[in-house]
């Protein structure tokens, strides 16, 4: 195992990096989950407190999870679109599909596994960190102690590397199955109505807008209202960001309509048109980034300015801002991830261009109205499941739909979400076209 952690860095350094940042960063936050969830069932925590404490890590443990594990499946599709050429190679030695995929699948686990032990004692500190706060604030009895214990967060841990497993296993799956004689499928072509993907992209848009609509039948001041809510806008985001295929035909639409004239704006329009998947990374994790970020901030914002003063919903929602910082980091770092893997990719691209006669100039204004196109179109998505996720929420608490189009939580997301993609762009887009032009 460590021996293909060792060949995967040397050879893969990027992918290597992109996959155990996520695992890191996975691990920590469900070893945060896990050792709440062990102090609630710890003997000496109050009787009163457990009930929060078990509560509380195993909703916010569901949504991370459900996270993790897309943005693992996300980050191995694209990182291994940059060893198609390796890929290709195994399969005419006769490597078959299923050995290719053991093969992604043990260099995940293996990179995985080295990020296991800094996750989980990160996921330690996190834990206190976040137990100190409910403490402070009144939430729990300053008699209930930290107890972590050892078998809960290291549960933790292992479903985490299950995940890494299973998400290199699926996300190798496309690319293991290619001809290894046959070019890359076109990038353009018939989608079939009922594929698979967007089957999976409907279940979960259905079960997101179904569970936050079912608060409509609870009491305000149950906490199941935030229970219910708060997995329906991931829900949504993970089922939008499923559908990125889509929303890049709208990007490119964006890109045909708006884009200025001149070389630039017509290499976006042109090169997006003949390759959309350049921007899909692009388009999944801001997808996933503004509509958890928005739907999560929104919905805590209502609980706050509308639930009693020192009410249990109202410190719930406080601490919850904690956790939601913790998962849109995580997310940051996915979407940063994978902006630099989908450009370093595409260095062979921009050396073609500067061959061709295209400047440096032009090809990162290329570049800048892409990720502008694909900005506007994720944020716009996103915006909207999470709208539609919280409108519910906000009928119970208020009694008025109107709370759930206050702007703050929104425009928040959305400078989060557009300051990575242009600043990654910009930074890493400018190195890789520089190298290529040298070259």
């Amino acid at each position: 195992m460590v021996g293909l952690a060792l060949r995967l860095f040397r050879h893969h350094r990027g992918a290597a990096i992109a996959t155990g940042l996520i695992a890191l960063i996975g691990m920590a936050l469900v070893s945060t989950m896990t050792t709440l969830l062990a102090t609630g069932l710890a003997d000496g925590t109050a009787e009163a407190d457990r009930s929060f404490l078990t509560q509380f890590p195993m909703i916010m443990g569901g949504w991370v999870v459900a996270i993790v594990v897309f943005a693992m499946v996300s980050t191995i599709g694209v990182t291994l679109g940059g060893r198609a050429g390796e890929i290709g190679g195994l399969r005419l030695i006769g490597a078959t599909p299923r050995q290719i995929q053991v093969m992604v699948s043990a260099e995940t686990l293996a990179v995985s596994a080295v990020a296991a032990l800094p996750g989980l004692l990160l996921g330690y500190l996190l834990g206190w960190i976040v137990l100190a706060a409910v403490r402070s604030s009144g939430l729990i009895a300053e008699s209930s102690a930290y107890s972590p214990g050892l078998a809960l967060p290291v549960a933790g841990v292992v479903v985490v590397l299950l995940a890494s497993i299973a998400a290199a296993w699926i996300g190798s799956r496309k690319i293991a199955g290619r001809s290894p004689v046959d070019g890359p499928a076109p990038a353009v072509r018939k989608r079939s109505r009922r594929s698979p993907r967007r089957v999976l992209a409907a279940v979960l848009l259905v079960a997101g807008i179904g569970s936050s609509s079912a608060v409509l039948a609870m009491d305000a001041d149950d906490i199941a209202t935030t229970a219910m809510t708060g997995p329906a806008t991931v829900l949504v985001a993970i089922g939008l960001a499923v559908l990125a295929p889509e929303l890049v035909v709208l990007v490119n639409r964006v890109l045909k309509v708006a884009s200025p004239r001149g070389a630039a704006g017509h290499l976006a329009a042109v090169n997006l048109s003949a390759a959309p998947e350049r921007v899909r990374p692009a388009v999944t994790f801001l997808t996933l980034l503004v509509g958890v970020s928005a739907g999560t901030l929104s919905m805590q914002g209502i609980e706050n300015r509308h639930s009693a003063e020192g009410s249990t919903a109202q410190v719930l929602a406080s601490i919850n801002y904690l956790v939601v910082v913790l998962i849109a980091v995580f997310m940051a770092i996915a979407l940063t991830n994978n902006l630099v893997a989908a450009l370093g990719r595409r260095q062979e691209e921009f050396t073609t261009m500067s061959l061709i006669g295209s400047t440096s100039g032009q090809t990162r204004g290329m570049l800048l109205r892409e990720i502008v196109a694909a900005t506007f179109v994720s944020v716009i998505a996103a915006g909207i499941g999470a709208l539609v996720c919280v409108i519910p929420f906000a009928v119970v608490k208020t009694g008025s739909p109107a709370a759930a189009f206050a702007a703050g939580p929104y425009l928040l997301s959305i400078v989060l979400g557009a300051v990575i993609a242009l600043g990654v762009t910009t930074v890493a887009g400018n190195r890789v076209v520089r190298t290529a032009a040298v070259h």
